[in-house]
Parts: structure tokens; sequence; C-alpha cells
């Protein structure tokens, strides 16, 4: 009689769940490690308002594409967003970066669908697509 731990079924089905846990919790390699919001809870279309009334739309990808995952400011009059190249979570929001790394924009979450900028006055809400 076969064992079941060794059955080639058994094996396929535990490779299988552990490559698809993998590739499903595996953050962009420039996420921060440790606890951070749900990439579901940031990704998305994106409306951005500045203080001085200045708008921009911000559309953050939900998909990492060279260890990156891509932002793209459309119709832009706010300066630091139209520098974002990519975006990654943060334990309370998130962080809009420049083709460099460097941290252009950062936000904290302050409800479903809105965020507000950690500096500058900032507000973020889900636009309609």
């Amino acid at each position: 009689m076969r064992s079941p731990a060794r059955d080639p079924l058994h094996i396929l089905a535990a490779v299988g769940a552990i490559l698809m846990t993998g590739s499903a919790a595996a953050p962009a390699s420039s996420e921060p490690q440790g606890r951070v919001l749900a990439v579901e809870q940031v990704a998305g279309f994106w409306a951005l308002r500045a203080p001085d009334g200045s708008r921009c739309q911000v559309s953050l990808a939900n998909l990492v594409i060279d260890g990156v995952r891509p932002v793209l400011a459309e119709n832009c009059a706010v300066p630091d967003a139209a520098k974002a190249k990519s975006w990654r979570a943060t334990a309370n929001g998130f962080e809009m970066l420049a083709a460099d790394g460097s941290v252009v924009m950062a936000f904290r979450r302050t409800g479903e669908d809105a965020f507000v900028g950690t500096t500058g006055g900032y507000t973020l809400t889900r636009a309609p697509m």
C-alpha cells in the first residue's frame, strides 16, 4: 500500500498550494516588510486635491512590474504627484515614490475611500471610473 504522504497527487497538491500562497503574498520589492495596508485597500483610481485647489487624477496599480507598483498621474497640476513613478503600502496608508525610490508624497488612511497627506494638506478620494 502506498503512503498518502508520497502519493504523487498529494505531493503535487502541496507544491501547488505552496506556490500559490507564495506568489499571492509576495509584496513588491519596494514595500516595507511587516504589517501594511492590504494592496486592495489602496490600489485604484483616485482624485487628488491640493490645499490651493490644484487637482490630479492618480491611478495606483494593483500589479507589480519590475519589482514596483506603478503610479500614473493624469491631468496633473500637483508637481509632486506628477513626479511619482511607483507606490508602496505602509502600516497606515501608502507612499508615492520617485523613479529613484525616494518618497515624494505620503498618505494616511482616514476612511474606506479617503486618505490625507501626512504633510501639505493633500486629500485623496476614490474617483469614479
